[in-house]
């Protein structure tokens, strides 16, 4: 509210010129307002100032909650990131700020009604500082699922009763502050009380001069008694309009000169905590925007849905103009833009946007030198990139994606207006910057695995098949139900279902004596044979749920022959160890060399079963010539 100033006029007499009989009186009665006024303005005074002490009590109580949200935030950043160093620099730094505030409070807080409440919060605070540096030493050690632990069951309850706590304190200086103002109003019926009552005095002294000075004086009198009731119910609009020129208008100018300055006092008091309110609604939002990226990133494996669905999450939480995300190609040449959340943004994926790295734009400065940059005015950045589909564009912010120092990738902000980004936000767009990062990562890895495992069920399906095709080609192997019992199928037989056609899933075939359903036996990938399964014409066709109990079927018949094959493999591998074991053993039981030979060639001929068997030691002859002389002998 602007105070009114009172208009230039001439000053007609003197209170005292006019009560001339009565000077006397009326000198007391104008001391009288004059001391009353002058307590009032010095009582508002102590109310405005008691007003301001509680309301950087509740500032400070707003900052400390907000530095127990970024507390926990650093603490959750490095459990994300299981990163210890960060105990040495982001926690250090949010627990200094903490201590700061603490400290400044302890210091201001002086002769308190709420001295109880805040020494319960000194010894919360004395508990979160005792868990944090748990969480220090667990960190330190990387023990990590007790850092989890202590998180849950140590820091964030003494956080939340901190935060309790601290609201109490603020609500405690919200109805300080409404006390204050509660008595400023009762100086002001105060004050209205002895204006009456000045103004009754007057009246009565005035009864005699009324020819003279009554009707002047009622007026005045009337207005002021009008305007003091007004202000003291709270309309601190209302302005006082007292004409008199002498005491009485300074009186009332002053009345407007005080409501006025409460008026301003009251709409600051709203102002700041509108402001802050706002302010700790936005930062609240921010932070959840982090957790919701760090909750989608331990989701998401497709990094084209998480970097989109990260893009349009900054843009809204943030109300930022645009924001997309540049990964580095393989070469590391040019970063390439992947997501974008505005319209131009994109237009620019369409036709494959990328910027050379280390040489176009702040995005490529950002991912050549791995440092952040703020542009905070375009206009006057060196490496600002003026870019037509963003014509908007006033300030931009770029951080750097970076894995075990090396930068994979940019995020790239961009705001309609100067000066957009605080240094929460570049704190809290750095954290999801480094989430990002991980989760990129994380999925770059999980495709290598997953590919790798891929590549290793083909070759293990490779040698599986050859070991099969390597045993039918010794010996084909069919069997046939004929309706009473099971038989080995003819070589005949073997050779005319052999030419079957052989898919990759079960299949009817017409036949002209009737209809065949055709299931493959199929182990990772590779046909190992088929089952044959024959109805005459006049029987039912084979139905969907026949079809996939083959289906079913084949593939366990798969599975179990490719088990017995392995444990057969297995047990002729044991047999073959077994065997060389024993002969080893019988060789060095002696230490004659042609008792060694012999044992060796008799054991050979045993275990080959074969009764022509050779040993010769000779350095000059070859294999064909020992094979020959074997023959002759």
């Amino acid at each position: 509210m602007a105070m009114r100033t009172p208009d230039k006029r001439t000053r007609g007499w003197s209170i005292g010129r006019k009560l001339t009989v009565a000077s006397i009186l009326m000198i007391l009665l104008t001391l009288l307002a004059g001391g009353g006024g002058l307590w009032q303005v010095l009582t508002v005074g102590q109310a405005i100032s008691d007003a301001l002490e509680k309301e950087q009590q509740r500032a400070w109580s707003l900052e400390l909650l907000a530095a127990g949200h970024r507390l926990v935030a650093a603490l959750d950043h490095m459990l994300l990131t299981e990163d210890p160093t960060l105990m040495s620099t982001d926690v250090p730094v949010s627990l200094g700020t903490l201590m700061f505030y603490m400290e400044t409070m302890q210091e201001s807080r002086g002769e308190t009604e709420a001295g109880a409440l805040f020494e319960e919060i000194q010894v919360t605070y004395s508990r979160l500082r005792q868990a944090v540096k748990e969480v220090d030493v667990l960190a330190r050690q990387k023990r990590w699922t007790e850092v989890r632990v202590t998180l849950e069951q140590k820091v964030r309850p003494a956080n939340r009763r901190m935060n309790l706590l601290l609201r109490r304190l603020v609500r405690q200086a919200d109805r300080d502050v409404e006390v204050t103002a509660m008595r400023a109003q009762m100086v002001i019926r105060q004050a209205t009380l002895l204006m009456v009552t000045l103004a009754v005095l007057t009246t009565a002294v005035a009864l005699g001069w009324r020819q003279f000075v009554f009707r002047g004086m009622s007026l005045s009198i009337a207005e002021l008694r009008r305007g003091v009731a007004r202000i003291s119910s709270g309309d601190l609009e209302y302005t006082l309009d007292v004409r008199t020129g002498d005491e009485i208008e300074e009186l009332g100018d002053e009345f407007n000169r005080m409501a006025g300055r409460l008026a301003d006092l009251i709409g600051s008091l709203e102002r700041r905590v509108a402001e802050r309110t706002a302010d700790l609604e936005r930062r609240s939002v921010q932070l959840e925007a982090a957790a919701q990226v760090a909750r989608e990133a331990a989701a998401i494996r497709d990094v084209d849905q998480l970097l989109d669905a990260t893009v349009h999450l900054i843009s809204e939480r943030f109300g930022f103009y645009h924001a997309g995300i540049f990964l580095l190609d393989e070469p590391g040449e040019y970063a390439v833009l992947q997501a974008a959340s505005s319209e131009g943004g994109r237009r620019m994926l369409e036709r494959g946007h990328k910027l050379k790295v280390g040489e176009v734009g702040i995005v490529g400065y950002v991912a050549g030198t791995g440092q952040p940059r703020v542009a905070l005015d375009v206009g006057e950045d060196a490496v600002f990139f003026d870019n037509p589909d963003l014509p908007e564009t006033r300030s931009e912010m770029a951080l750097p994606l970076r894995v075990r120092e090396r930068v994979i990738g940019v995020l790239d902000v961009q705001s309609t207006q100067e000066a957009a980004f605080s240094d929460e936000d570049v704190a809290i767009l750095a954290t999801m910057a480094d989430q990002l990062a991980l989760a990129i990562e994380n999925a770059r890895l999980l495709e290598e695995s997953q590919r790798a495992l891929r590549e290793l069920e083909a070759l293990y399906g490779r040698r599986a098949w050859e070991a099969w095709r390597e045993r039918t080609a010794r010996r084909p192997t069919a069997y046939r139900y004929t309706g009473v019992e099971v038989e080995p199928a003819p070589p005949s037989f073997v050779l005319e279902r052999g030419s079957l056609p052989l898919s990759d899933e079960p299949a009817v075939l017409q036949e002209g004596d009737g209809r065949q359903l055709v299931a493959p036996i199929r182990l990772r990938g590779q046909t190992l044979g088929s089952i044959v399964l024959r109805r005459d014409p006049e029987e039912e066709p084979w139905s969907p749920e026949e079809v996939a109990l083959m289906e079913e079927v084949s593939t366990q018949i798969a599975l179990a022959l490719e088990n017995a094959r392995l444990l057969e493999e297995t047990q002729r591998r044991a047999e073959r160890e077994h065997l060389v074991r024993e002969i080893t053993a019988r060789v060095r039981a002696s230490m004659d060399v042609d008792t060694i030979l012999e044992t060796a060639v008799r054991e050979l001929g045993r275990a080959l079963g074969t009764d022509r068997a050779f040993v010769r030691l000779s350095t000059g002859m070859s294999v064909q010539e020992a094979g020959s002389e074997q023959q002759e002998a």
